[in-house]
């Protein structure tokens, strides 16, 4: 088996670190030939796409770029029947990522969209005996991104909440300052969410509120505090690798469905 990652910045850097953990022998596909600078010479290395998926028999495919690129890369691996999977958000607009799914489906390969906090601890570790009325969750960055902090940020709070609690709707997003906040429901939990770039201090957190008191989520230090003040600390398993390995043993196409979703109603709003 064979991996080619494409974008090899911030992001495609850590799949290739987590690629070395697994032994599983990779392909770097990045423009800027200078990003190739701190891997060895044996490792093969691409300025061109095409290049690289003619002569490297490639079975899966990350991709790590800017959303723009993302489809673009991602069908050209699709052609060629290779399994792809794509950072968030996979695309800036619903009907590019919906015609890119239906094609992977046409081509019986699979197009899946990272969702590594899926894979936190605070996550697989979360126990839930009770019903849940609203979440209050934020993800205020200290730093800044290189697009709007709604797909950066919230993104990953939205397909959380969807894997949590079923499809959703959006109500508002508006803009204070520099915070984005969004309002959405499920069909039994209402969801509230603040993100924001170049914030005076790092937060975040979830608040699982229920009628009588609420769960916390804590996605810095990855740890659960139920109300009886239990502590569940994070398990020291690599998320990263974790989403890694499931997607290689078991392509499938969930994190797609979510996406799907979240791009409709984005759709809706004017961001």
């Amino acid at each position: 088996m064979k991996v080619g990652i494409v974008g090899i910045g911030n992001m495609g850097s850590k799949y290739v670190n987590k690629f070395r953990e697994l032994n599983i022998p990779y392909v770097l596909i990045d423009t800027e030939a200078k990003q190739f600078e701190k891997y060895p010479e044996n490792v093969p290395k691409y300025t061109d796409l095409d290049e690289a998926l003619e002569r490297e028999n490639i079975d899966f495919l990350f991709v790590a770029t800017s959303p723009n690129f993302h489809i673009p890369i991602a069908k050209k691996a699709i052609e060629r029947n290779i399994n792809v999977m794509v950072e968030k958000p996979p695309a800036l607009e619903r009907k590019e990522f919906e015609d890119a799914l239906n094609f992977a489906h046409k081509n019986d390969v699979v197009l899946a969209v990272s969702e590594i906090e899926i894979n936190s601890s605070s996550i697989r570790n979360l126990k839930l005996d009770r019903n849940i009325e609203k979440v209050e969750a934020f993800r205020l960055n200290l730093g800044k991104g290189y697009i709007n902090p709604f797909f950066d940020l919230a993104w990953h709070d939205l397909y959380i909440f969807s894997y949590l609690f079923g499809s959703f709707k959006i109500e508002k997003v508006s803009v204070e300052g520099n915070v984005v906040d969004v309002k959405a429901h499920s069909e039994n939990t209402e969801f509230e969410l603040k993100v924001a770039w170049l914030n005076p201090f790092l937060k975040r957190n979830w608040y699982l509120k229920s009628d009588k008191d609420f769960i916390t989520l804590d996605f810095v230090e990855d740890k659960i505090i139920y109300p009886s003040g239990q502590t569940v600390e994070k398990d020291g398993a690599d998320k990263l690798r974790l989403m890694i390995e499931k997607f290689i043993n078991n392509p499938s196409y969930e994190s797609s469905y979510r996406a799907l979703n979240i791009l409709k109603e984005i759709e809706k709003i004017n961001i």
